[in-house]
């Protein structure tokens, strides 16, 4: 009895062995390395490009302020003996008033510009899936999956489609945004 349990079980497990290895071999998958669409993409490039120069305008409005809070600061210190206890008093609450005003300005530029990244990416990945599902079904694909958030250890570059992504993403953009006649 044991014998036949045993025999039983090796054709069992020869048999599911053959069958999910006939089926492994139907499988089409490859993956996409998203990050780099992002940052390759003429649309990407555009994006990054617009958000650099949102945060460099930003960022010189901030630096004006911070030259203000200095300039403020230094006025406190170099009149400190010559002014009254009130005055300074006075002064430094004015500095600290104009410094909460710099940081909430700050967080404010820090939120706005991660508010625009995320439309821009949004608007970016729309767009891709539509060409991702094209890609997909027109080369067979059983499963496209993404570099970073699949948790892919280890992909042969060849499965890699990335670069025909963003040839067809570059592509698909352009004629999205062609002149209608």
């Amino acid at each position: 009895m044991k014998k036949l349990v045993f025999v039983v079980a090796i054709v069992l497990s020869a048999f599911f062995t053959l069958t999910f290895s006939v089926n492994a071999q139907n499988l089409n998958i490859v993956y996409i390395d998203l990050q780099r669409v992002m940052l390759e993409s003429e649309k990407g490039k555009e994006a990054k490009n617009a958000l650099t120069g949102e945060a460099e305008k930003l960022r010189k409005t901030l630096d004006g302020k911070q030259d203000e809070l200095q300039k403020m600061k230094d006025a406190i210190e170099r009149q400190g003996a010559t002014i009254t206890p009130d005055a300074r008093a006075e002064k430094e609450k004015q500095y600290q008033n104009k410094l909460k005003d710099y940081q909430r300005l700050a967080n404010d530029y820090q939120a706005e510009l991660q508010q625009k990244d995320g439309e821009f990416t949004q608007r970016i990945l729309k767009d891709l899936e539509e060409v991702i599902k094209g890609i997909g079904d027109k080369d067979r694909y059983t499963l496209i999956l993404e570099k970073s958030q699949a948790g892919i250890l280890f992909a042969n570059p060849s499965i890699d489609i990335t670069s025909k992504v963003i040839t067809q993403y570059n592509e698909f953009t352009k004629k999205k945004s062609a002149p209608k006649k």
